[in-house]
């Protein structure tokens, strides 16, 4: 992986960053895990913010923030399939706490997917409640606070 080029961008809602990281949504969420179209596109797009990773020009990485009253709230992350295990999750993840923290707010929270409990917890952040289906995919709520 000699001279990769990486960042991570802030996403705004309509640019063309937001449509590749919907186009790289629509791959991972919808064709590899069966997800939706209303489920994985549900109308809240316009009021998040949308962090992409960005290797090369191209979309690689994708998450967004909600920004909700009693905490942020990460969610729609999704890695390119041949990318994965090699840390680009890590570091869009990392970048989005920080982006949060430097918003003032300390409280975060995600619904994660069964299998991926433990990436979560190596950031500090604990599952509570029951596992529910989303999207037909089960998922337990998690988080820093």
């Amino acid at each position: 992986m000699a001279d990769l080029l990486e960042q991570q961008i802030i996403a705004p809602y309509d640019s063309d960053w937001y449509r590749q990281g919907c186009d790289l949504r629509r791959v991972v969420f919808m064709e590899e895990q069966g997800v939706s179209l209303a489920d994985e596109f549900d109308g809240k797009d316009p009021d998040a913010t949308h962090i992409v990773t960005v290797q090369n020009d191209e979309v690689v990485g994708v998450l967004r923030v909600l920004w909700l009253p009693e905490h942020a709230k990460i969610g729609r992350f999704a890695v390119r399939k041949d990318l994965r295990n090699e840390g680009i999750g890590s570091r869009l993840f990392h970048t989005a706490l920080s982006f949060i923290d430097r918003k003032g707010v300390e409280r975060v929270m995600l619904e994660a997917q069964i299998d991926r409990i433990e990436f979560y917890e190596n950031f500090g952040f604990e599952a509570y409640g029951d596992e529910y289906l989303d999207a037909g995919i089960l998922h337990r709520a998690m988080k820093n606070y």
